[in-house]
């Protein structure tokens, strides 16, 4: 269990009930500073994919950086469910436990599935909703590939030379321009290396595609305005999959970014805090 650390100087912990007495990191500079804007990452990573962007959105909003329990920062005890709907009444009771009662929500990945769940089944607590990359129910080779794990191959994990394995996937599946250079796989590893990780990390793969499939026909329920943001170069979560959220989330307004593939907050940080905040501080 992670004790002490955190990417972020103001990172912080909250023991949920709804999560078996662990932790859950999260990283919140600036409490109250302005309307709550709660930032989810995606699968395998943590809140340090929002390191570019965080400065900016603090300057007018409470955000919250949060690690997605099993993920990044937060606790990973083995003898829980990381299925969607029990992610969701964890980061639900965080809510609560920060005395959040309405925020507004922007996912990336595996957490834009999980901010279209909260929009769609607690419309009571989303105010504006921003999708980038999102997974989504539909035929594509990483659902696929995530469905086949299992928490028996995670010594495969620990073999010489699967870290360049994952550094050539990033490089070439997940960015079109970011360096992945040792700085980056530092930190990306680094939650990986935490105890009970691997297998987290796998049992969340296995549901991934299944949970995907659960969500799908909620999400015309949502009725928050919706910016759904891509890369063009994106070869994890592919356009058709983008299209097929665009058409069933209703109140959805779209942006391309030409220079970047999965995670534009990274590739693109300054137009995309512009746009992201553009888009939040609309009157309606």
């Amino acid at each position: 269990m992670n004790t002490a650390r955190s990417w972020h100087p103001d990172g912080k912990w909250q023991t949920l009930d709804a999560f078996a007495g662990a932790r859950i990191h999260f990283v919140r500079p600036r409490p109250h500073a302005g309307p709550p804007l709660l930032l989810i990452h995606g699968f395998a990573q943590s809140s340090w994919v929002w390191r570019f962007v965080l400065p900016q959105f603090c300057q007018q909003f409470d955000a919250i950086a949060v690690c997605l329990p099993g993920l990044g920062w937060s606790d990973k005890p083995t003898a829980v469910s990381y299925r969607f709907d029990d992610q969701r009444a964890r980061l639900l009771e965080l809510l609560d436990r920060l005395k959040v009662a309405r925020t507004h929500v922007c996912g990336n990945s595996m957490g834009g599935a999980l901010a279209m769940a909260l929009a769609a089944l607690n419309p009571d607590r989303v105010d504006r909703l921003v999708l980038v990359g999102p997974a989504a129910h539909g035929l594509f080779p990483a659902a696929w590939i995530a469905a086949l794990q299992r928490e028996g191959m995670a010594p495969l994990w620990s073999l010489p030379g699967f870290d360049l394995l994952l550094k050539l996937g990033l490089t070439h599946g997940a960015y079109k321009h970011l360096p992945i250079d040792d700085h980056y796989m530092a930190h990306f590893l680094a939650p990986l290396r935490d105890h009970g990780a691997v297998r987290a990390t796998l049992r969340i793969a296995r549901y991934f595609r299944a949970d995907l499939q659960a969500l799908d026909p909620f999400l015309p329920r949502i009725r928050a305005p919706t910016l759904l943001i891509s890369g063009r170069h994106d070869r994890l979560v592919p356009r058709h999959i983008v299209r097929r959220v665009a058409a069933r989330v209703p109140e959805t307004r779209q942006l391309v970014y030409d220079a970047s593939g999965h995670c534009p907050q990274e590739e693109e940080p300054g137009r995309f805090a512009t746009d992201v905040r553009n888009f939040l501080l609309e009157t309606a």
